[in-house]
């Protein structure tokens, strides 16, 4: 069902080149399509500028899902900040929806990151902190206007450059509001990407099954995105008992840094210690994360001097069997309704970009058995929807 409908947006979508929406925006060329929508580059006839067009259907869909694909057009229209992907205007006619958005001619953050293939620990500092104080500054804007994300990674950060050259010139945008949601508390568990998703979406870890924070979660996804921004990679699969990379981390938090990531700085491991504690309520606001982020003087160490007495610990990890956690990516959540970005790309070029990550990534740790330690930071449930 799914690839007869990705044929139907492949065919409807060349042809809709060149098709003026509401006599003031055409549509230039196809960037990608998927199961449930397409995205065009369109240029206003009015002001000549360039936007993005993201093109969905009505047709086929029960209430339910048209009062999903609704509720993310009113999230959206209802931010302001210049790190949220901004959503220009909205036009409907009686097959379709046209969502004009501004144009992030940069990619996403995941095509940035495994640009420089094994080398991103050496990323310039001052840029990793430029980009994610940027991200932390968007969530905490969405935060204070009571809207949730739920689905924060890398893939769903957005890219403008003024300058192709001039890698300063980057400016981020928080995109894909598929998931994003008003209500605070919530009990829609598994709601995001698998590897992005806090321990409090597995069920060994909320077996009363009380409704979860979604700030405090968000807050452990940007934790997560922080290190696969630096390092390329997500430090486990799944936050559950199912994963022995994550039980060993629970168990003691320090191997983050001994183990896993031994090019962190104390400063930097112990931001991280708080944003990624396993009590939701013991997390910091996204206010708070940014005051403590920008206290931070250097995100790697290149020697021993910050370890002050600190004594690693060694650790062993155990082979445990994984769980069957079900976790939703924002297409198909929204009941299928077209409200991911990165669902907004031809299957083909999927399969090409997961071939190139398994070949661009390796796991640091050659104890750990590769079968379950797959910590690639973009784990295949989804692909980044700019071409």
């Amino acid at each position: 069902m799914v690839q007869q409908e990705e044929t139907y947006w492949s065919e409807l979508s060349t042809s809709m080149v060149d098709k003026v929406v509401d006599q003031e925006y055409q549509l230039l060329e196809v960037l990608g399509h998927g199961a449930y929508g397409c995205l065009f580059l369109g240029q206003s006839l009015k002001s000549n500028a360039y936007v993005a067009v993201k093109v969905l259907t009505k047709s086929g869909l029960d209430l339910q899902q048209l009062q999903l694909q609704q509720l993310e057009i009113d999230i959206q229209s209802s931010l302001s900040h210049p790190n949220l992907l901004a959503l220009h205007r909205v036009i409907q006619d009686i097959d379709y929806i046209y969502m004009v958005m501004e144009l992030c001619d940069g990619g996403d953050l995941f095509d940035f990151v495994i640009r420089d293939g094994d080398n991103n620990a050496l990323r310039d500092e001052n840029l990793v902190k430029k980009l994610f104080l940027q991200i932390l500054e968007g969530v905490e804007s969405m935060h204070k206007q009571g809207v949730y994300h739920r689905d924060l990674k890398l893939e769903n950060v957005l890219l403008q450059c003024q300058d192709e050259e001039d890698e300063d010139d980057i400016s981020c945008k928080v995109a894909d509001f598929g998931l994003a949601t008003r209500e605070r508390y919530s009990m829609e568990f598994g709601c995001g990407s698998t590897s992005y998703l806090a321990p409090e979406h597995f069920d060994d870890s909320n077996e009363e099954l009380v409704p979860y924070d979604a700030a405090a979660s968000d807050a452990w996804s940007l934790g997560v995105l922080l290190l696969a921004l630096i390092f390329g990679r997500n430090p486990w699969q799944e936050a559950s008992s199912a994963d022995p990379t994550f039980n060993e981390f629970k168990r003691c938090p320090i191997m983050l840094k001994d183990q896993l990531f031994p090019e962190l700085s104390i400063a930097t491991y112990r931001f991280l210690e708080q944003v990624l504690t396993t009590n939701g309520a013991d997390r910091p606001s996204v206010s708070e994360m940014k005051d403590q982020f920008l206290s931070i003087d250097r995100l790697l160490s290149t020697d021993q001097d910050d370890y002050d007495d600190y004594e690693p610990i060694p650790t062993a990890i155990v082979t445990t069997k994984r769980n069957d956690v079900t976790s939703y990516d924002s297409a198909f959540f929204s009941g299928g309704t077209g409200s991911s970005w990165s669902d907004m790309v031809e299957e083909d070029e999927e399969e090409q970009r997961h071939q190139s990550d398994n070949k661009s990534h390796s796991p640091p740790l050659s104890q750990y058995d590769d079968e379950d330690t797959d910590m690639f930071v973009h784990s295949g449930e989804k692909e980044s929807w700019w071409l």
